[in-house]
This record gives structure tokens, C-alpha cells and sequence, in this order.
């Protein structure tokens, strides 16, 4: 879990020897609430049966190399994400409002500064519900935002400095893998849900963060 050291919990607790069912609920909606507050349009806490996930998105991203990172395409030698996914039982989802017109740079570089600070939203808010989650006992929270970290954050570095040997993420408090990358299909989960989005071609922006 990564952690804003600008980030001022409102709720501390211990880590719980066993999750109380009542109290999860209360903190789910609780999250919900703090997704909305810091600029979310929409909101939902979902089951994990309820995330979508779609082969052709991973493709894309994987033929997507214009700026990769270690997020895009999401190469963990180590770890499996969507393996990691399956052993969470809740997640808050949201979006955020988004101009129609505003096009989709898939993993390449976000030409406009304002469309740029949309993507920044994403990850901002992600990273608040995560490390809200973390303080109040749920300490192997996990966020996805949307969009390609490096080119969301850094887009003027020649190559991702974590994908450098001994060199790390310069933006660790906020760099985290895209929905997207993961293979999630945020459009599809966000029309279940009954939610407005922006036609395609224009991106989908927001954010998944999953609670155990």
C-alpha cells in the first residue's frame, strides 16, 4: 500500500484480529463518502464478483508501448495482480466528470495540461480512499488509477526510473498501476451500475481500490 506524507487520517485504528462485519460496512461507506467529497462523480462499493475483466483491454495496453513504465504493461515478476485481486472480497469504485470531447491517450503522452490534472484526480483520490483504508485497520488496501503512471507523472523522463536498476519510483507516494493495465473493464462495470460515462473514444477516469 503507498501512503501520501501530506496524508492526515481522520480515523486511526489497530489492525483488527477479525473484521467486524457491522463496523466494514460502516467503513465501506464511509470511504464512499470520502471518494465523493474529494471530487468523484459517482461512487460504489462493489463486490469483487462484481469487477469485469476483458482480455482485449490487456491487449491493447500491451501493444501500447509509446511510454512504458513498470506499471504499463504491468510486468511483476514476482507478484500476479490479478491474482492479488481475487483474494479481496470488497472495493470502492468510482469515476470522475470528465469533458466528452477529451481524447484518450492510451499509455501515450496526455498533450494537454488540463486533461493531464484529470488523470492526476484519479490518482489523487485513489490514494486517499487507500491510505484512509490503511489507518482504519484495512492495512492491505490496494488502489488502481487510470492512465499510465509515467505518463501521468513523469513524461519528461527519457525512460521510468523504476525500471532502472537501482533506481526507484520518484513519485512513490502516488505512482500505482492503471485499471486499465490490470485488464479491468471500467466502462462495463460503470454501465452495470447504471452510471452516465463519456462515449468512446473519450476515456474512462477513475479509480478501484479493494479492501480486505
Amino acid at each position: 500500500m503507498i501512503i501520501s506524507h501530506a496524508f492526515k487520517p481522520d480515523i486511526v485504528r489497530c489492525v483488527p484480529a477479525r473484521i467486524d462485519p457491522g463496523q466494514l460496512e460502516k467503513d465501506l461507506a464511509y470511504l464512499q463518502g470520502k471518494a465523493l467529497s474529494k471530487g468523484a462523480c459517482d461512487c460504489a462499493v462493489i463486490k469483487k464478483t462484481d469487477i469485469v475483466f476483458n482480455p482485449d483491454i490487456l491487449r491493447r495496453v500491451a501493444s501500447d508501448n509509446r511510454l512504458p513504465s513498470v506499471h504499463w504493461p504491468l510486468d511483476y515478476p514476482r507478484d500476479d495482480l490479478n491474482e492479488a485481486i481475487e483474494a479481496y472480497e470488497w472495493a470502492v469504485f468510482f469515476q470522475i466528470a470528465i469533458d466528452p470531447s477529451m481524447p484518450d491517450p492510451g499509455g501515450g503522452p496526455i498533450e494537454q495540461t488540463a486533461h493531464r490534472q484529470k488523470f492526476i484526480k484519479t490518482y489523487e483520490i485513489v490514494t486517499v480512499i487507500e491510505s484512509s483504508a490503511f489507518y482504519m485497520g484495512y492495512h492491505l488496501a490496494i488502489g488502481l488509477a487510470s492512465g499510465n503512471c509515467r505518463a501521468v507523472f513523469c513524461p519528461e523522463q527519457k525512460r521510468c526510473p523504476a525500471t532502472l536498476k537501482g533506481r526507484t519510483c520518484i513519485r512513490p507516494n502516488m505512482g500505482r498501476p492503471a485499471m486499465e493495465a490490470a485488464g479491468i473493464d471500467a466502462r462495463a462495470m460503470a454501465a452495470a451500475l447504471n452510471w452516465e460515462t463519456p462515449a468512446e473514444p473519450a476515456p474512462f477516469l477513475g479509480g478501484l481500490v479493494m479492501i480486505h
